[in-house]
């Protein structure tokens, strides 16, 4: 399959993994831009550990990835790109708005918006502020007012401008906002 995909490779029969449950096939990906620790993953089979635990016979196989190595080897542009900034933060004041905001972060999730909130039930300044930090395009204030008239606090992040939106067109109203 190596082959097949055009990647370079070597077999090295010598090739100690530092485990004793490995068994067959071990491997390593290795970089030469490291040094000496030039190991970015490593991994093989262990089709007898499960057995090792009293459990039934389960072939395995299995790796461990160093990202610290794998991060190293980009370039800054690549690292800048790769900082998450969410299309949404929701601002939750109060429990209710906690729970009422499970369903919605997820049903906009599965619409592809990205989107974050906070989980420490900080104070709305604290949370406009990370809102703000995490460069979030927009903000969505969310509380007992705005559970119970089913209109939530729209807040463009760069413009400052607020609008109104109601729960039902909500995500209609992010993904017009979003293209501008």
């Amino acid at each position: 399959m190596l082959d097949t995909a055009g990647t370079p490779y070597s077999i090295n029969p010598l090739l100690v993994r530092g485990l004793d449950y490995y068994s067959r096939t071990t491997f390593e990906v290795t970089s030469n831009n490291l040094g000496a620790q030039n190991a970015i993953c490593g991994g093989g089979r262990y089709d007898s550990l499960v057995e090792e635990f009293d459990g039934p016979s389960t072939p395995c196989f299995g790796f461990a990835l160093g990202m610290e190595r794998l991060v190293s080897l980009l370039e800054s542009e690549a690292i800048e790109s790769l900082k998450f900034k969410p299309d949404l933060y929701v601002v939750c004041l109060g429990e209710s708005a906690v729970q009422h905001s499970i369903n919605l972060i997820h049903n906009l999730r599965s619409a592809g918006i990205s989107v974050e909130r906070d989980y420490e039930s900080a104070s709305l300044k604290s949370q406009m502020r990370k809102a703000n930090k995490m460069q979030t395009r927009f903000t969505l204030i969310l509380g007992d007012n705005e559970i119970e008239s089913g209109k939530y606090s729209l807040k463009n992040m760069s413009t400052s401008d607020q609008t109104e939106v109601s729960a039902d067109s909500l995500l209609e109203s992010l993904r017009s906002k979003l293209k501008e």
